[in-house]
């Protein structure tokens, strides 16, 4: 990102002072949320095991940590670690926003953990483990802590809502199968079934709760993938939009379900991915 980018701090953007947290915000889909919901005015808590971006990825700027991209180029941001898998760590993200900022009005639940592809037999139960700690009990328990302190807030008078939820899920989860990727994918859908689960609970309570289902997104996670041309051309070949994905794409996708046009909108799982998941371009 340039210094030329520009944010909306002066109350024109569509989430002027909100509070959001982005889990997993150092790298990838998670960067790219932070720096959209910041352009958009929010103020950024930046969650991760670590600050500093992954070095495999694919952003110009991956030297300099996400918060600080967003602080130079006059937004508002801080870091606040936090691993998935621990979960007083979980509680105390919350609880550092609130004290830092007040209030509570967006979290992005984008951490998550992704394995190289392998048949279903070839997956260990230490893997299985580790998917569902982290994809689906750790989405779970940032979601129960974040309604807590939505339900101590009254409603907004000008977005409608007492808070946002939104999760990041995966076009395998639940929506089509993609071979060689069971246990993530079955992590994935259920993060996409909180989404419907939870929010039908807590519709009543003026709290929004929707997902994004990502396709073949260019990401440090899945470079891997990326670095192998038979493996793009697959992913091409999947793909009926004629380019793979970028983070840009899902974060626009995030910073709409945290805008108020999407007050009415609730429980809602959507796959952004270049037309993957309608079916196979001949």
């Amino acid at each position: 990102m340039s210094a030329a980018t520009v944010y909306k701090n002066d109350g024109s953007g569509r989430l002027h002072q909100r509070v959001a947290i982005v889990t997993g915000s150092s790298s990838g889909l998670g960067r790219g949320i932070a720096l959209a919901l910041a352009r958009e005015g929010a103020v950024v808590v930046c969650s991760d095991r670590v600050a500093e971006a992954r070095q495999d990825g694919f952003e110009e700027d991956k030297h300099i940590p996400t918060h600080e991209v967003i602080n130079n180029n006059g937004g508002k941001a801080v870091f606040q670690i936090c691993d998935l898998l621990i979960v007083a760590e979980i509680g105390a993200l919350i609880e550092a926003a609130v004290k830092m900022f007040n209030k509570l009005d967006i979290l992005v639940n984008n951490a998550g953990l992704w394995m190289p592809l392998r048949d279903f037999v070839e997956e260990t139960e230490e893997q299985w483990d580790a998917m569902f700690a982290i994809n689906a009990k750790g989405t779970a328990t940032a979601m129960r802590a974040a309604i807590k302190q939505f339900l101590k807030q009254p409603i907004d008078e000008v977005s409608g809502s007492r808070g946002r939820i939104v999760n990041i899920s995966s076009a395998a989860g639940g929506i089509t199968a993609i071979r060689r990727e069971a246990t993530y994918a079955a992590s994935k859908a259920a993060v996409a079934m909180l989404v419907q689960n939870v929010g039908i609970d807590h519709a009543k309570d003026c709290i929004n709760v929707n997902g994004v289902c990502p396709g073949v997104v260019r990401s440090g996670a899945a470079s891997i993938n990326f670095q192998n041309p038979a493996i793009i051309a697959e992913m091409q070949k999947g793909t009926p939009w004629p380019r793979l994905g970028e983070p840009s794409d899902i974060a626009k996708a995030v910073v709409f379900f945290c805008s108020d046009d999407a007050q009415w909108i609730t429980g809602q799982n959507l796959a952004v991915d270049g037309g993957f998941t309608i079916g196979i371009p001949l």
